[in-house]
């Protein structure tokens, strides 16, 4: 039996505010406020000309808001801009542990209490290079691992807001988790970011705005009106019948393959990304292990399911985050949800 979701005007506004608290996540870069697409919500709609200036300090010059594109289809620039923020400074910080030697770090994710720990083991040669190479080398790991550290951060915050996590303790957050637009977003937002790193003429915040507005052109962006129309098809086969969730972070393929909504856009295809890797990593010789320290209150829930027996508190994502999407994926089938399926092109067919 499918779900019937309705809303009152307090439960909108509720809903709306959980969005916020649950995808303005940063860490070091400063939050902002995240979108929903669904027309029943205060959501701006925005195109390719109204994005603003970039700004990872005060962003006084940027607008933040939902692009549909027939492509990647809904795009959160809020969610887009956080991850690359997150991956310049994450960028930064990896680099000069990777400088100093260190064989360990952490790092967080804004307010959320998890920790992120991180051990390194240095190749046997890297002592003996001068010290102008292992700048180099450094420049090109610290880009890989600041990508796949984002993306493994925001992904964790998904899985914190389905097991009930909140940022504002009376809002409930389980809507926004693993909406349809969330991991491509994401995704997308940590590739710019570290292209925004690699381009010597402009500062970041410029290369950010050019990339942004030309990535979202390759993608085939869309007016505002078309955006509102692509929220509007999606609502009437979600938020009103059931609700949809894309589930897809890339375990099957090593792709995330966008959700595109049905009707808007026709004879365009879904532009998967690739996940990041550590290919970089392993190419150079060296060892990376990341753990994730949950100390949420809903951690027990997720830990008793890695650790049937009740004897684990770390989570190791390469080797524990399959187990908890396929827990995820299930549970959201028993509440009613439709999980779009993550071997699958993400476009939503049309009720007949």
């Amino acid at each position: 039996m499918r779900k019937v979701i309705k809303l009152t005007a307090w439960g909108a506004f509720a809903l709306s505010l959980a969005v916020l608290a649950g995808c303005s996540v940063g860490g070091n870069p400063r939050p902002r406020m995240g979108s929903y697409p669904a027309s029943l919500l205060p959501t701006k709609f925005l195109d390719v000309n109204g994005l603003g200036n970039h700004c990872y300090g005060i962003g006084l010059t940027e607008n933040n808001g939902l692009v549909y594109t027939g492509k990647g289809g809904h795009i959160d620039i809020a969610h887009l801009r956080i991850a690359a923020d997150n991956t310049r400074s994450l960028y930064d910080k990896v680099r000069g542990h990777l400088l100093n030697n260190d064989t360990n770090f952490t790092f967080k994710l804004n307010v959320e209490p998890s920790s992120y720990y991180v051990e390194v083991e240095y190749p046997s040669y890297w002592q003996n290079i001068p010290q102008k190479y292992r700048g180099k080398i450094a420049d090109k790991m610290s880009l890989e691992l600041s990508q796949y550290f984002t993306y493994t951060m925001t992904t964790w915050h998904e899985v914190l807001t389905w097991f009930g996590y909140k940022c504002l303790f009376f809002l409930p957050e389980e809507s926004s988790a693993f909406s349809w637009e969330d991991i491509y977003s994401n995704i997308l937002g940590t590739r710019l970011g570290a292209e925004a790193l690699e381009d010597s003429a402009d500062g970041y915040d410029q290369a950010m705005t050019i990339l942004l507005k030309k990535e979202l052109e390759n993608l085939q962006a869309q007016p505002r009106t078309t955006s509102k129309q692509a929220a509007r098809e999606i609502a009437s086969r979600a938020m009103l019948v059931d609700l949809r969730k894309n589930t897809d972070i890339g375990l099957y393929d090593g792709l995330v393959t966008p959700t595109l909504a049905p009707g808007i856009c026709q004879g365009t295809r879904p532009q998967s990304l690739p996940v990041p890797t550590l290919n970089e990593v392993y190419k150079y010789g060296f060892a990376i292990n990341l753990e994730i320290r949950p100390k949420e209150f809903e951690r027990g829930k997720i830990l008793r399911i890695i650790y049937p027996e009740g004897k684990g508190e770390i989570v190791r994502p390469s080797e524990h985050l399959p187990i908890v999407m396929h827990y995820i994926e299930k549970d959201a089938m028993k509440k009613g949800y439709t999980i779009i399926p993550s071997e699958k092109p993400k476009v939503l067919v049309s009720a007949q």
